[in-house]
């Protein structure tokens, strides 16, 4: 039977929609972050380490601002080495481009320095999640978790790392429970009804 091509685009569309919005619904959920984001003034130098950028990563202007921000960042810590929060704030710079190896970098030489930060221990977790080791991002949020053990969001990333990523889910529902109880003194823990009915349908 010939159909007219408008029935056959909207179908098309309507599958389309459908679809999209099944695999939207499918999303896992986004960690959440510890450290607080911070910029820095300007300057000539890529930091220690920095990989060579080339020609046209360097004409993008999102990664030209990195570049700049991440070179006064290292200006300053020329001028005060050993300044952990320098070091934090550059972690902080790569974690928010989403370059993984270079926040690492950045957030381990702030713990070497001063490793009792669960904030920066929880954040290292998220990059090491993001870099595919989850084994060693649970020990970092366990890490953060006995410096500080009402550490709302270790404790949140300890239900993702368990659930989605080693799909130990009797683990990830008894780090539930204890986010549950944080969160009834804690105006600052989100809405966990989603975190709820993916960990409650495992």
């Amino acid at each position: 039977m010939h159909r007219h091509p408008l029935f056959t685009l909207a179908v098309g569309l309507i599958v389309g929609l459908t679809l999209g919005y099944v695999l939207a619904e499918r999303q896992p959920i986004p960690p959440a972050r510890a450290a607080a984001r911070q910029g820095g003034a300007q300057g000539a130098e890529l930091p220690a380490g920095h990989p060579p950028v080339g020609s046209e990563a360097a004409q993008n202007p999102e990664n030209q601002k990195l570049m700049q921000q991440a070179a006064e960042l290292q200006t300053l810590l020329a001028q005060s080495p050993g300044d952990t929060g320098l070091m934090v704030a550059l972690g902080n710079l790569y974690f928010d481009a989403g370059r993984w190896q270079e926040a690492r970098l950045w957030y381990e030489q702030s713990l070497e320095k001063d490793g009792g930060d669960a904030n920066v221990l929880t954040d290292l977790a998220v990059v090491y999640r993001n870099l595919q080791q989850p084994e060693r991002a649970l020990e970092l949020l366990n890490k953060a978790i006995a410096v500080a053990p009402d550490h709302w969001q270790a404790w949140y990333n300890e239900v993702i790392v368990y659930h989605f990523d080693l799909h130990r889910h009797d683990e990830a529902q008894k780090a539930l429970a204890r986010l549950r109880s944080i969160a009834k003194n804690n105006p600052q823990v989100p809405d966990l009804s989603s975190l709820e009915a993916e960990v409650g349908n495992s």
